[in-house]
């Protein structure tokens, strides 16, 4: 794994490298959605990588770079500016190198290489397909690399340069022999019979500067710091978006993410609906057209159910896994629901649009979501795949009190309080309809799911609700951050809101900067694990609408505080996926979780979503951190 990863993406297309920006190893590469078309791509100034004087990304799909020949020492002999933009066909690499001070000959070289491998597979995936057959082609302006899978599409890597290189079989070639070269190399991504197209960085990089602008205009922050997070944030969502039938979709994270996600696109397009409302409603029209319509057991379909993870490389083409789509996820159907009925307020149309669907999520909801009829959404463990079909899906997340993982029909707390909100979005939806008959049936069922949630998930003794319940239906007695994120679905009686907000921002989850996942206490935590002890910004952001939601003001504050906090200590303004779950120290930033996406789709959001908890005038004496 490289230990500093640098992205640059574009649409479906997204440079993964290491801190210089240099493809060559690990998991470092060009691809496109799941595919990994060229893995080599590093540039040598006499045989040996220029050494970087500056690394800037103006923008998400764009670097600028000053470099100069190895060990530079005080005086350069040659001087190297480059600008590598991403857009939606490729790459385009631009180079001027300066040679100064002498009359020699140097050599400029581009190492290169393609393997076409599944993004599985360069991830470890177990039983991939192995070395790819390559075709190698030198052309008169470069090379290009072809592969032909075993389903027949067939891909392409083209690169044509100008001034004309020499292939050596490894390296594109230059001589440089003036005191200017100016190079530029283009690179095409193509599948089936496309053709390379060329981007226009200029245009896009314009569609940026609007798009900040417009927020900018919208909303002004008193602090100049937490105004720049805001903005990285929409330039992010903007970045991670990919084309779809339905339109531009949120990808759920850089690099490993670049495919549609239910439950991570629903609830960024929860979080900002009202300030992207085009994105959300791609979100609810894209995942409808995905909604289960039969019964599969290897991919989990089921009538009516929201997809977890929909993916299109060789791997998943050939039915070497089941992500076409994959099904395994006990809370997508009812965010599903939940997002509709917010988006009917201002997109009245898409009531009658997708009544369909919407109806075919409840009654998965009141059917096979619930396979016991006990009331509430459960997930089964999946052997063969997601062991934990909710947001904490690694296989170690969900436990007893004496730290054995659960099985039978599990039930955890915030998708009951999913469910919650998508029976009283239903009862909306109907009255939307001219059906108002149909609504007090929803809302009964929703306060008699209120009810039993608190009978069966309140844990007197710690004030607070427990993580869920086991499938021989015994409580999950252990300290989450589960039933504060609960709070944001208004599931939790007003009377207790307050108590579990208390709780999540005790010494045992409050880090001071995030609501840890799991408690100092509990017998599994690990402040460096992905979910026993780690903090997660988005499920921190949701705790912090829901303590605005019962008029927590105070605490929600104190929350987004330390949520835009840590995006500012960040280099790039940026919050990760996760971080570690140590204390906060003052003048130290958040410990990084080493394998965190960044930027990733929810923490995206998040910044939208929490801004107007932060637009009052900066406190000259804010508290001190708790750690």
């Amino acid at each position: 794994m490289l230990s500093t990863r640098t992205v640059l993406k574009e649409n479906d297309i997204y440079l993964v490298a290491d801190a210089e920006y240099r493809i060559g190893s690990a998991e470092a590469g060009v691809y496109r959605r799941d595919t990994r078309f060229l893995s080599r791509y590093a540039w040598t100034l006499d045989g040996d990588a220029p050494q970087a004087l500056l690394l800037h990304a103006p923008y998400p799909f764009w670097l600028h770079e000053q470099a100069a020949n190895r060990d530079v020492g005080y005086t350069m002999k040659l001087g190297l500016r480059r600008d590598l933009q991403v857009h939606a066909g490729g790459l385009h690499d631009h180079l001027t190198v300066t040679r100064y001070g002498s009359e020699d000959v140097h050599r400029l070289a581009l190492e290169v290489a393609a393997d076409f491998l599944d993004m599985f597979e360069v991830r470890g995936w177990p039983s991939g397909l192995g070395e790819r057959n390559v075709d190698v082609q030198p052309t008169e302006r470069g090379v290009t690399f072809a592969y032909t899978a075993l389903d027949g599409l067939r891909s392409r890597a083209v690169l044509r340069a100008t001034p004309a290189p020499t292939w050596t079989g490894t390296h594109l070639e230059w001589t440089l022999n003036g005191d200017v070269t100016v190079i530029d190399v283009a690179v095409s991504l193509l599948e089936g019979d496309e053709e390379p197209v060329d981007g226009d960085p200029t245009a896009l990089a314009a569609e940026y500067d609007a798009l900040v602008a417009r927020v900018r205009g919208a909303q002004q922050l008193p602090d100049p710091l937490d105004q720049r997070v805001l903005e990285q944030s929409v330039s992010d969502l903007r970045s991670l978006s990919f084309h779809t039938e339905a339109g531009p979709f949120p990808a759920a994270g850089l690099p490993w993410f670049v495919a549609p996600f239910g439950r991570d696109s629903m609830i960024i397009a929860l979080m900002v609906r009202e300030h992207l409302p085009d994105l959300a409603v791609t979100v609810a029209r894209y995942l409808a057209a995905h909604q289960g319509q039969r019964y599969d057991p290897v991919t989990l379909e089921q009538p009516g159910k929201i997809p977890h993870e929909l993916r299109v490389g060789e791997l998943t083409r050939t039915g070497r896994t089941p992500h076409r789509p994959y099904y395994a996820t006990a809370d997508a159907t009812p965010l599903f629901v939940w997002l509709v009925g917010e988006l009917s307020r201002t997109h009245p149309a898409l009531v009658h649009e997708l009544r369909p669907h919407w109806e075919a999520a409840l009654r998965w909801c009141a059917t096979d979501g619930d396979p016991d009829g006990d009331g509430f959404i459960e997930y089964t463990p999946d052997p063969g795949g997601i062991t934990n079909a909710v947001w904490k899906d690694s296989g170690d997340s969900t436990f007893t009190e004496d730290s054995v993982d659960v099985s039978g029909h599990v039930a955890v707390a915030e998708v009951q309080g999913y469910a919650y909100a998508a029976y009283l979005a239903a009862a909306e939806l109907y009255r939307a309809l001219g059906e108002a008959h149909e609504a007090p049936a929803w809302e009964a069922r929703a306060a008699q799911l209120r009810t039993q949630f608190h009978a069966a998930f309140w844990w007197p003794e710690r004030s607070y609700y427990v993580h869920g319940l086991n499938g021989d239906k015994k409580p999950l007695r252990v300290l989450v951050s589960n039933p504060a994120h609960t709070l944001w679905t208004g599931i939790i009686p007003p009377e207790y809101a307050a108590a579990v907000a208390r709780t999540a921002l005790g010494p045992e989850l409050w880090s001071g900067w995030g609501i840890r996942t799991l408690g100092t206490h509990e017998i599994r935590y690990n402040p460096v694990s992905y979910h026993n002890g780690s903090v997660w910004p988005h499920d921190t952001a949701a705790a912090a609408l829901g303590m605005q939601r019962y008029g927590l003001h105070a605490e929600a504050t104190q929350v987004a505080r330390a949520l835009f906090d840590a995006a500012r200590a960040a280099p790039d303004a940026r919050l990760s996926e996760l971080f570690a779950g140590f204390g906060r120290e003052p003048g130290t930033p958040p410990v990084p979780y080493p394998a965190a996406c960044h930027p990733q789709g929810w923490d995206a959001a998040i910044p939208l979503a929490l801004a107007h908890l932060l637009a009052s005038p900066v406190r000259q004496n804010p508290p001190a951190p708790r750690d």
